[in-house]
């Protein structure tokens, strides 16, 4: 039987003056439902790729978790800490550095800049630095400084140039009080991909920080690198029960709450936005089912005077109504999964570094995403064939038939 509920469904899908063309108002209904799921899928792709590229840049280059001094007179006994923190399972590295702020004075310009304290073995795994550890140590005149590629770019600098880190550590001298100052030679430049750090961040040496902001024996932090950035709870349990009291744990999603909070909530929106051109191709499918079985009065009624039933009559147009919905819905998917992966491959929609923090549009394919599209998709055209199937199935044959 639903052979032949499906059968009729599909013909009145056809028009009646074209055999194998679909009717004008169902290619609309089939172009809306394209268009909305295709929108959806790749809306929800850049949005997911967005946040995925943000969050690996983040933790490129800042720590999954940080240990900190809650007085935030910095950590006295560090190289302790920063050993039982390595110990915890979970934990793939832990190093202490300090961070301050500061100015980079080179022979042209003077700029703020954010300076991190690390150790020197450190130094290879800043993103693109393209050094050593050896670029910190020692070697030469002056302690080298790794800065970023924007902010070496606004001060003129290249690897070589001798640049003056003024710190905001005042002490007194014959002329009053004047910050302490460091000079360092430029070891080379680093682009971490994010504007925000490119511009702001450089790295010294853990000890020429502790001489240069008076720090002593002190870290102003530790930086714990997790195996599994998901799975933070159990790691920080064994933290707080290794280090001392006094310490703080601050894990990378705590410290970037606000930012992908913000991302969370956009994706959301969007994805409201756009499921509303699912909703209005849905509408415009309903009215056409209304239309049709306005229009097929009189076949419904030959349909019921012959045996066939209610539930029947209704499973002919909700067929018709998921028919134009599935087929909406593959078309849509194979467009916007087509276009998000060359939008991933091929990367030719570029952006302002400088103003979204990435240098191209960024996409990520999930299928959780896509199914739940395709989920949406059906469920609204399934909905809207209801009303009228069941108008259909209420149709009295004898009415239906009388005057014909």
């Amino acid at each position: 039987m639903a052979a032949f509920e499906f059968f009729i469904g599909k013909r009145y899908i056809r028009s009646r003056r074209a055999k194998f063309f679909i009717s004008f108002i169902n290619l609309i209904s089939l172009a809306g439902i394209t268009l909305g799921v295709a929108a959806l899928i790749i809306v929800l792709s850049v949005m997911d790729g967005f946040q995925k590229d943000l969050r690996d840049k983040i933790l490129g280059i800042k720590p999954h978790i940080v240990i900190s001094d809650r007085a935030g007179g910095g950590i006295q006994n560090y190289e302790a800490e920063t050993e039982a923190a390595a110990s915890v399972k979970g934990v793939a590295s832990a190093n202490p550095f300090i961070i301050n702020q500061g100015m980079l004075k080179s022979k042209y310009y003077t700029e703020g800049a954010v300076v991190f304290g690390i150790n020197p073995e450190k130094a290879g795994q800043i993103p693109n630095s393209g050094g050593s550890e050896t670029m910190l140590r020692p070697g030469g005149k002056l302690p080298g400084i790794l800065v970023g590629k924007e902010l070496a770019s606004r001060l003129l600098l290249s690897e070589g140039d001798e640049v003056v880190l003024i710190t905001p550590i005042f002490k007194a001298s014959p002329l009053g009080m004047i910050p302490k100052v460091g000079k360092f030679e430029v070891a080379g430049t680093f682009k971490s991909g994010m504007y925000e750090f490119d511009s702001a961040f450089a790295y010294i040496s853990l000890k020429d920080a502790q001489e240069l902001f008076e720090m002593k024996d002190r870290a102003t932090d530790i930086e714990v690198r997790v195996s599994d950035i998901y799975n933070l709870h159990p790691v920080e349990v064994m933290l707080r029960n290794k280090i001392s009291g006094g310490l703080r744990i601050q894990n990378w999603q705590q410290m970037n709450r606000n930012l992908f909070s913000a991302l969370k909530l956009e994706k959301v929106l969007m994805t409201i936005m756009l499921t509303l051109i699912i909703l209005v191709a849905a509408f415009n499918m309903l009215g056409s089912l209304i239309m049709l079985v306005m229009r097929k009065t009189k076949e419904i009624g030959i349909l019921r005077s012959i045996g066939a039933s209610q539930g029947s009559i209704m499973k002919v147009f909700v067929w018709q109504g998921m028919i134009l919905g599935l087929l909406g819905t593959g078309a849509g998917v194979a467009l916007g999964t087509l276009t998000a992966f060359l939008l991933k491959k091929y990367q030719f929609i570029k952006l302002a570094s400088d103003v979204y923090y990435l240098d191209y549009l960024p996409v990520e394919i999930k299928a959780v995403d896509i199914a739940v599209v395709v989920a949406a998709s059906l469920l609204l055209s399934f909905f809207s064939t209801l009303y009228p199937a069941y108008k259909a199935s209420r149709l009295d044959p004898v009415e239906a038939i009388r005057y014909e």
